[in-house]
């Protein structure tokens, strides 16, 4: 929990990024499992199997936007750490941050476009 006595402590965009960093982190592995079972369900029972999982699953556009924008910002916040770690862009730490931001966004928009027909019917 010292992470969240960072959060407290240093109220700054980069200690967010990096609290959210972590957070879809580990939510992208915690839904990894689901989908690589969902996945598999085709050489466990056959194809109506996987056709019928599927289709109950499908449902949840919500989550589909929410893990499209999970795994953008994932993406581009860490090109962001590995652009300021590997090229010495430390100065640019605060640009990098909202052009990961702007990115997410862009994905997010992007999602909506495509889920939003979907979710009215």
């Amino acid at each position: 929990m010292g992470w969240l006595k960072d959060l407290k402590l240093n109220r700054h965009l980069g200690q967010w990024a990096f609290t959210l960093q972590r957070i879809t982190g580990v939510l992208l592995a915690i839904y990894l499992i689901p989908h690589i079972l969902l996945n598999s369900a085709a050489l466990i029972g056959g194809d109506k199997y996987y056709n019928d999982i599927t289709a109950r699953v499908q449902k949840f556009h919500i989550l589909e936007i929410a893990i499209v924008v999970g795994v953008a910002f994932h993406l581009f916040n860490g090109l962001r750490i590995i652009l300021i770690d590997f090229f010495e862009l430390s100065r640019y730490q605060k640009r990098l941050l909202w052009g990961a931001g702007f990115f997410t966004f862009l994905m997010f928009l992007y999602a909506l476009v495509v889920y939003i027909p979907k979710i009215l019917g």
